[in-house]
């Protein structure tokens, strides 16, 4: 499977945080969401465990409550 690209990445990111606000779902997670949002948005790369860790955050999608 290629990388995927920084804005891919932003805009996904960007996507999971706007559900997680709809559902009223806040928590480590969120804040994580949150602070690779302005990393990304700097340019600034993320390490393999952030993107790792973020990446299964968006396939995972929004908790069940």
């Amino acid at each position: 499977m290629p990388r995927k690209s920084q804005a891919l990445r932003l805009q996904q990111t960007e996507a999971l945080i706007a559900a997680y606000e709809t559902a009223g779902v806040k928590g480590t997670a969120f804040r994580f969401m949150n602070d690779m949002i302005v990393r990304l948005e700097r340019g600034k790369g993320l390490s393999a465990g952030q993107r790792k860790y973020l990446d299964n955050l968006i396939d995972q999608g929004v908790p069940k409550i």
